[in-house]
């Protein structure tokens, strides 16, 4: 299988690529050792018993098989025309220090990403146009996931009242002595105001309608790995955002009112938050989807309101 390019990226930072061949002119490529812990799986990160009789340890059931955090390696190299060239193709790379970055590959199969901690090594040896290194990315979260995400909106079935229905204007009352001022006896006399208020004839009775609305997504994870999609509830949603999984009996139900700020549902952190606040107190059943490997979902947003709900998911490989 052969790699199109290797690109290195964070915010605030100028993105680096790497090339699969030198080619002509200065320029950063990755080496014949090529990029280990990329399509590998993690150590894992499982406890094991053994038998007090009987051969080997005790099962292990799937839900607690998890891995350790992934290290990838790519070989890379600078060429430049000279020292001073190859020194700053060198820097560009050097950059990232103290950054949590993306390393990307792209190759014949798929386009695809990991993030986390940079760290370079460099040459012990002296070259005036050509330096190699490890560059080494420590990923804590080691799912690799899909450049490209599947998207989907949502929008809550909208409740249209037509009709002018009851119109209460509510007639008031004015009470007032008749006569002039130096006249008596004086009677007191009480008539009804003219205006808007009061109740009006004939009466029209509201008549509610649903619209409906695309208020359904379905994911589908081409990755070897369970997938996470993520949530974004936009307002006005006043009593919160309700979801269900189709199909599994799973809801995903948060009461929190969205205003403004919008609500994150985030599946794999199993979490709610509003501007960066957990707010997941507010989560009343906590059915959060995950997508099997070669697997798919569908999930039907059950909320009333004017807002709408943008969901995410990556494709994601182990």
């Amino acid at each position: 299988m052969s790699v199109a390019f290797l690109e290195l990226s964070t915010n605030g930072v100028p993105p680096v690529r790497f090339e699969c061949e030198p080619g002509e002119g200065a320029r950063l490529y990755f080496l014949e050792e090529g990029i280990t812990g990329w399509y590998s799986t993690p150590d894992l990160k499982v406890s094991t018993v053994e038998r007090g009789s009987g051969d080997g340890a005790h099962d292990v059931p799937e839900s607690c098989i998890d891995y350790a955090t992934r290290t990838v390696q790519a070989h890379i190299a600078a060429m430049g025309g000279n020292r001073a060239e190859t020194l700053r193709l060198w820097d560009s790379v050097r950059r990232f220090s103290h950054r949590n970055v993306r390393l990307r590959l792209v190759d014949d199969e798929r386009d695809a990403y990991v993030e986390g901690m940079f760290q370079l090594e460099g040459p012990a040896e002296w070259d005036g146009e050509f330096m190699q290194g490890v560059l080494t990315v420590v990923c804590n979260r080691p799912e690799i996931l899909a450049t490209s995400p599947q998207t989907g909106q949502m929008l809550p079935v909208l409740d249209v009242a037509d009709g002018n229905g009851l119109s209460y204007n509510q007639r008031g009352l004015e009470t007032f002595w008749t006569g002039e001022p130096n006249n008596s006896p004086s009677v007191l006399r009480t008539d009804v105001l003219r205006g808007t208020k009061g109740l009006a004839y004939p009466l029209k009775y509201l008549t509610r309608r649903k619209i409906a609305r695309p208020n359904q997504v379905t994911f589908v994870n081409h990755g070897t790995s369970p997938a996470y999609p993520v949530f974004t509830c936009n307002g006005p949603m006043p009593n919160g955002v309700d979801l269900v999984v189709e199909g599994t009996g799973q809801w995903l139900r948060c009461s929190q009112p969205v205003f403004g700020e919008p609500l994150v549902l985030d599946c794999r952190s199993r979490t709610a938050s509003v501007g960066g606040l957990d707010v997941s107190r507010t989560l009343v059943s906590r059915g959060f989807p995950i997508v099997p490997p070669h697997g798919s979902v569908t999930v039907t947003l059950r909320t009333s309101g004017d807002g709408w709900v943008d969901a995410l998911m990556r494709d994601t490989w182990m």
